[in-house]
């Protein structure tokens, strides 16, 4: 390869050479590359100090090519058509024919409410895909983007690093979720109720604390916390048939998993709403394949909340975002 005059290969040359090839003739190949007969003239001459070879001999008014020329051929030709139709045609995507990875980052909620919906959406579109859910969230997401193990990730990123772009999908709200046969108080639970109450959260960390813990502080109320779970699932089970109750998102509040025997109404005290968003890598939002995952994860959730409110008898048009792509830039 270091022995090789990269400086004087020119895709130009190429082209020559093709046309040359076809016209059989200097001035028409020059008319077929909108080039004055002089500058044809030129390349060929390049053409044959790069080759060391003749290529083309005039006999008549006609250029004949040389065996070296004709042994050529195909091979600048297929050269040309790769070029042409792998490298300078725009990049194309046809789900149906994808056999690799889809790879999504889930917290646990997530992947809970909409991993079953985006598994059917992305296996009816691309059958002989395969389909991988990765554990992420704020303490893990960079490292999974950096080793390449997860396409995009769902969930709550207060602060991206650069060379990560976000796309917001709906503003998620809380709700209040218990078991009303045990507790019998009348909706939407009081405050004096709701502080009565034992209750439980969601806490990877094991804290036992949270933004309504310091807006009830500030109010000089405190609340009775019992119990800190890691595990929606578990929550579930723990607040069917116990004096028990719960803050918690309200997509995963109304998912059938949770709303079948349990009760959901607003919190008596204000708790701030949170953004679940999509994030991926800048540089591959215009990649055919992450455009069309993208916009599959988009519609899915739009689709499903939707879905999940309509059930409800309750409209979703504040949660969802109405926002295009992520661009890049």
């Amino acid at each position: 390869m270091s022995n090789i005059n990269w400086k004087g290969v020119d895709l130009n040359l190429l082209l020559t050479f093709d046309a040359l090839m076809v016209q059989r003739s200097v001035s028409r190949a020059a008319e077929q590359m909108h080039l004055g007969q002089s500058a044809m003239s030129y390349n060929l001459n390049r053409l044959r100090k790069l080759l060391k070879d003749p290529l083309f001999e005039r006999q008549g008014h006609i250029m004949v090519p040389t065996r070296r020329a004709e042994d050529l051929a195909p091979r600048i030709q297929a050269v040309l058509t790769a070029i042409r139709d792998d490298i300078l045609q725009p990049a194309s995507f046809v789900p149906g024919e994808y056999c690799g990875r889809i790879q999504i980052g889930l917290n646990d909620y997530t992947e809970l409410v909409f991993g079953p919906v985006l598994f059917d959406a992305l296996m009816q579109q691309a059958p002989g895909c395969q389909i991988v859910f990765r554990a992420a969230d704020d303490s893990n997401y960079q490292q999974l983007f950096e080793q390449g193990e997860i396409d995009l990730a769902i969930g709550t990123y207060p602060e991206l690093p650069e060379g990560l772009v976000r796309q917001q999908l709906y503003r998620e709200k809380h709700v209040c979720l218990f078991d009303n046969s045990m507790l019998q108080v009348d909706q939407p639970i009081s405050l004096e109720d709701y502080l009565a109450t034992p209750q439980a959260m969601v806490s990877p960390t094991g804290e036992l604390a949270s933004p309504v813990d310091k807006r009830l502080s500030n109010l000089g109320y405190e609340r009775h916390m019992v119990l800190g779970s890691s595990r929606f699932i578990t929550l579930r089970h723990l607040l069917i048939g116990r004096r028990l109750l719960c803050v918690m998102a309200e997509m995963m509040g109304r998912t059938e998993f949770f709303a079948h025997k349990l009760t959901i109404c607003p919190p008596p005290v204000e708790v701030p709403d949170f953004d679940i968003e999509m994030i991926l890598k800048k540089r591959d939002c215009n990649h055919p394949r992450m455009q069309w995952l993208s916009n599959q994860v988009q519609q899915v959730i739009k689709q499903h909340i939707a879905s999940i409110f309509a059930k409800s008898g309750k409209s979703s048009e504040q949660n969802v975002s109405q926002a295009g792509l992520p661009q890049p830039g």
